[in-house]
């Protein structure tokens, strides 16, 4: 009976630990979002408007009013000009969503870590600012 009970807390230590692991790799899932190593810079906002253009566009929309032509409907990309976020609202929120992609059901957005250095990603966060109100919080 004893090593019935033993390999039932086995079991269940493993089950838990390996539920942990998961839910670390789940898009959107960081518990320390991390700070911003790159300034606020005309360049980098520009670098990262050139960014955005190439792949956040097609769902965020020019204007980042989350009206691009692939936007999907349900659930409709987020607006940046509104200045809120789903995810967390620091700059460190946001790279990770961007990096990680958004946890679903509540989105599609995919990460894009593989696809764009973290600087690129940096800068997109600098660029996003822009779009929202001039209060935005960091």
């Amino acid at each position: 009976m004893r090593g019935v009970w033993t390999a039932l807390i086995l079991t269940l230590a493993v089950t838990v630990a390996a539920d942990g692991a998961l839910a670390q790799s789940k898009p959107g899932a960081n518990p320390a979002p991390p700070k911003n190593p790159v300034g606020a810079t005309a360049a980098s906002i520009k670098a990262g408007q050139q960014v955005y253009a190439q792949q956040c566009r097609h769902c965020h929309g020019v204007k980042g009013l989350g009206d691009g032509p692939l936007a999907p409907t349900n659930p409709r990309p987020r607006n940046f000009a509104e200045g809120k976020f789903e995810f967390g609202s620091t700059d460190g929120d946001l790279f990770n969503v961007i990096w990680n992609g958004a946890p679903e059901p509540k989105t599609e957005m995919k990460g894009m870590e593989g696809t764009l250095a973290e600087k690129d990603v940096w800068n997109i966060v600098n660029f996003i600012r822009t779009l929202g109100p001039k209060t935005a919080p960091r």
